[in-house]
């Protein structure tokens, strides 16, 4: 594991291990926002097109029996993708589905609605926290629900990393850029409890947080795949492009 995703998943292992009896994103009642537009193309590097198929990929990066070129595009276009070989030579197909995500403060005012479930189409689509995060310093929550989960046999999530490091005091926040990281086993636990704590003081959600959350599920022979990008129009000056 190199030390981007050390970083990453001690952020992780940090709000997971902070859970208390706050219900987290989990809560009765949200502000719904449906984003109805289709979501931007994404490029997606080979190396995580293979690893969101369940192929195994070496330590170099490279997937057992993936094919060589640039890989494709995640498109919130159509509901169905391309066709390929499953188990057994079956057709496998990937479908790009719709994706939730969740905004809920944990202090007062951080929050613009205060708990917030923003409902993307087919294929996910991007957010700009700036229009939902305020400027006051507290925490806040942040949730994703993925329905195809129930009754998959297999999850993945991978986060690809846009947000610049940066120190704060002692301690060093950002993945880096263009960081690919393998997330599965604590966004399932996180999920499964209070959600991904994040706090604003300084913007140190902005840089956690910004990149793309890649979300997979295998079922039924067939992939189901969607994602998330979280960029910030106030700091853009943290992220290692202009979002």
């Amino acid at each position: 594991m190199n030390n981007a995703a050390k970083i990453y998943s001690l952020w992780l292992f940090l709000a997971l291990g902070a859970c208390t009896k706050d219900p987290g994103f989990h809560v009765a009642e949200y502000k719904e926002i449906k984003f109805e537009d289709v979501a931007s193309d994404v490029k997606v590097p080979s190396k995580i097109w293979d690893m969101l198929e369940f192929k195994a990929v070496s330590e170099h990066g490279e997937a057992q029996a993936a094919s060589h070129g640039e890989a494709p595009k995640a498109e919130g276009g159509g509901e169905h993708g391309e066709k390929k070989e499953g188990a057994a030579g079956l057709p496998k197909e990937i479908i790009f589905s719709e994706v939730n995500v969740f905004l809920v403060e944990k202090n007062a005012d951080i929050v613009k609605g205060e708990a917030i479930k923003i409902e993307l189409p087919k294929g996910g689509g991007e957010i700009d926290l700036a229009q939902f995060i305020s400027d006051q310093k507290g925490s806040f929550y942040v949730g994703f629900e993925f329905p195809e989960f129930t009754e998959s046999t297999a999850q993945k999530v991978l986060f690809l990393s846009k947000g610049r490091k940066r120190r704060i005091d002692d301690k060093v926040i950002g993945a880096g850029c263009n960081q690919v990281l393998d997330i599965t086993a604590s966004f399932m636990k996180a999920m499964s409890k209070e959600g991904l704590k994040v706090n604003t003081t300084r913007e140190r959600y902005t840089s956690v947080l910004a990149g793309t959350f890649f979300i997979a599920a295998q079922k039924a022979g067939n992939i189901y795949i969607s994602q998330v990008t979280f960029k910030d129009s106030k700091h853009q000056n943290l992220f290692c492009e202009v979002p």
